[in-house]
């Protein structure tokens, strides 16, 4: 009768012992999830290398192909302070397609129209150069595909589009599948705290032109 009740001790005691142990790594597991709850996944613009798709010649990269939405969270977004307001912009206009009698292009790189161009300030008549034009991103038509962003690139460009993840479209998952088949690792993750500040637009050229 003794050994029964020892042997039954014994058996509540190792239960009781792990009963602690899947507790405390629960607590563990909570805490670890409520740390990677305050990340989100970046991209670093200055190790992207805006890859493209072996098996697509057209150059769809894999922040098109690759994010787990159908249209992709990464968007292309035009930092203003550094846009030229280009009247001819490498990345909206192809420039090896038709001139115009305008002196535009016939053909548009981005291959969902994606990329808005309009006239800031009064135009010039005479030196169709000296006008300067505002790029905006229709975000609901990008996919990310990054065909602006390599043709905005030095030296054809001065860089100022780039991609983006859009947290506010980001699934957040666990695992992103653009950063696993992200060649350069550019796709981290980070604080919340330490998400880049959007990209304000400031004061048009025309404006700081024609200022006293």
């Amino acid at each position: 009768m003794s050994i029964d009740k020892r042997t039954r001790r014994d058996f509540l005691k190792a239960c009781a012992r792990g009963a602690g142990v899947v507790a405390v790594g629960g607590v563990a597991a909570g805490l670890t999830l409520r740390a990677d709850a305050d990340k989100v996944w970046q991209l670093d613009p200055d190790v992207c290398t805006v890859c493209k798709d072996s098996t697509n010649s057209a150059g769809w990269g894999r922040c098109a192909t690759e994010c787990v939405l159908k249209n992709s969270a990464v968007k292309a977004v035009n930092n203003f302070d550094s846009c030229g307001y280009c009247f001819i912009c490498p990345a909206y206009f192809d420039i090896t397609s038709r001139q115009l009698d305008d002196g535009t292009f016939e053909g548009l790189i981005c291959p969902q129209d994606a990329i808005n161009r309009r006239l800031v300030g009064e135009a010039d008549e005479y030196d169709p150069n000296n006008n300067f034009f505002e790029y905006t991103i229709d975000e609901s038509k990008c996919t990310g595909c990054g065909l602006c962003v390599q043709h905005c690139k030095p030296p054809g460009g001065n860089g100022s589009l780039r991609l983006q993840v859009r947290h506010n479209l980001c699934e957040d998952c666990n695992q992103c599948t653009i950063a696993t088949a992200c060649p350069p690792t550019a796709f981290y993750r980070s604080r919340v705290t330490d998400r880049p500040a959007g990209y304000k637009r400031p004061e048009s050229p025309a404006r700081k032109r024609s200022a006293p």
